[in-house]
């Protein structure tokens, strides 16, 4: 009896721990970027020498640009301009990985969907720059916004495909005596539509930004739903948001009476933005900045 029973234990034990595995493994495809990006996965694998992919989901449109450790460029979030290879350290100080996806977002006008980083506060010096393709050991090793089953698909994603599938993107820089910084809106003039999702075209959703004192922080958003193919028609200041604290919550609204648009929930999922229904004065998705005012300033 004892034997029959230690049997039955031990089955409900493994069912229970495989329902709970289930259970995490359907938690992480629900909340993956895999469900929520329409066309395209970003991603930036940084260390000495970071490297920024663009795939085309099923597609084979793919895109690649690399970044030297002595560039300089701005940090949202009240940073200022930073060394590219001292981002690292920087993470590591303000506890806040999120910095590479504002950075990186920022310098590309697009939605960096996944990073990976080294696990050190290394600081990293040098002008090289070297398009390569990213090592198991980043992939699945390195601390990352990734999740196992986003690594595994990101895996996937890489297999047959060779160096010479990527189109190679370069950023310009502007050489300033010592200092070398990236010219982000020379990208994006040259760049314009390169990481377009044409599923979010075709909704040709409009957006109106609403901040409270920060423009730059409402520029900084509007540059990255811009370069994703969203249209943003206006950028205004709000007396309402001028009168809440810029503690409260990001809040994407639209004017729907059915489910979101993929525009809608892609916006609010990439910003961590609350979604809701209501309508604007002038276009079909109003986001009120809130807190992300000062996390994009």
């Amino acid at each position: 009896m004892n034997t029959i029973h230690h049997k039955t234990v031990l089955k409900i034990g493994i069912i229970l721990c495989a329902l709970v595995l289930a259970v995490i493994a359907l938690r992480q495809l629900i909340t993956s970027a895999l469900f929520v990006k329409a066309d395209r996965i970003n991603i930036l694998f940084y260390s000495a020498q970071p490297i920024y992919y663009s795939i085309e989901k099923g597609g084979e449109v793919h895109y690649v640009t690399t970044f030297n450790a002595d560039s300089r460029t701005e940090v949202p979030g009240g940073y200022g301009i930073y060394r590219i290879g001292a981002l690292g350290k920087l993470i590591t100080l303000e506890k806040n990985p999120e910095l590479l996806k504002r950075t990186f977002s920022r310098i590309t006008g697009s939605m960096l969907d996944y990073y990976f980083y080294p696990q050190n506060d290394a600081i990293y010096y040098g002008s090289k720059e070297t398009i390569r393709p990213p090592s198991f050991s980043e992939l699945f090793l390195y601390a990352s916004n990734a999740n196992f089953v986003d690594r595994l698909f990101i895996y996937f994603q890489y297999m047959g495909k060779h160096l010479g599938d990527f189109e190679e993107i370069n950023i310009k820089k502007i050489q300033t005596g010592d200092t070398v910084l990236l010219s982000d809106t020379t990208f994006a003039r040259q760049y314009l539509g390169y990481f377009y999702h044409q599923s979010l075209r075709k909704e040709n959703k409009t957006v109106q930004i609403l901040y409270s004192t920060s423009y730059t922080a409402a520029k900084n958003m509007s540059r990255i739903i811009d370069g994703e193919g969203i249209r943003v028609v206006d950028i205004d200041q709000s007396s309402k948001l001028k009168a809440q604290s810029l503690k409260s919550e990001c809040i994407v609204m639209e004017n729907t009476k059915n489910g979101f648009s993929l525009t809608a929930q892609q916006t609010a999922h990439f910003f961590k933005c609350i979604l809701t229904k209501g309508v604007g004065r002038v276009s079909d998705i109003v986001i009120e900045m809130g807190k992300a005012e000062g996390e994009w300033e």
